[in-house]
C-alpha cells in the first residue's frame, strides 16, 4: 500500500478553519472582557474602601485636633493653678510668720524685759 499524498486544502476547508479561529478569538475576547469587568469591579470596591479609610482618618485627625486643643486649655489652667498655688503658699507663710511674731514677741519682751533692764542698770 502506498501512502497517498496529502490533499490540498480546499477553499471550504480554509473558510471552516477561519470560522473556527474567529469563533475562538471571539470566545477569548469575551473571556478577557469578563475578566476586565471583574478587575474593574474589584478596583471600584478597593477605591470605595480607600475613600472610607480616608474619611476615617479625617475623623481621627479632627478628634486629635480637639484633644490637642483641650490639652492646651488644661495646660494653661494647670499653669494658672500652679502659679496661684505658689502665691497662696507664700501668702500663708507670711501670715504664719506674722502671727507667730505677734504671738511670741510680747511674751519674749516680757521675759527679756527684766534682763535688759538689769543689763542697762548695771552698765550705768
Amino acid at each position: 500500500m502506498q501512502a497517498q499524498p496529502p490533499r490540498e486544502p480546499t477553499l471550504g476547508d480554509i473558510l471552516t478553519e477561519l470560522q473556527s479561529v474567529k469563533s475562538d478569538l471571539q470566545s477569548f475576547k469575551s473571556d478577557v472582557d469578563q475578566r476586565f469587568e471583574q478587575v474593574d469591579k474589584r478596583f471600584e470596591q478597593v477605591d470605595k474602601r480607600f475613600e472610607q479609610v480616608d474619611k476615617r482618618f479625617e475623623q481621627v485627625d479632627k478628634r486629635f485636633e480637639q484633644v490637642d486643643q483641650r490639652l492646651e486649655r488644661l495646660d494653661y489652667k494647670f499653669d494658672t493653678y500652679e502659679k496661684a498655688s505658689e502665691k497662696l503658699s507664700r501668702l500663708a507663710t507670711t501670715i504664719i510668720v506674722a502671727a507667730a511674731t505677734v504671738a511670741v514677741l510680747p511674751a519674749a519682751l516680757q521675759a527679756f524685759g527684766p534682763l535688759i533692764t538689769q543689763i542697762v542698770l548695771s552698765g550705768q
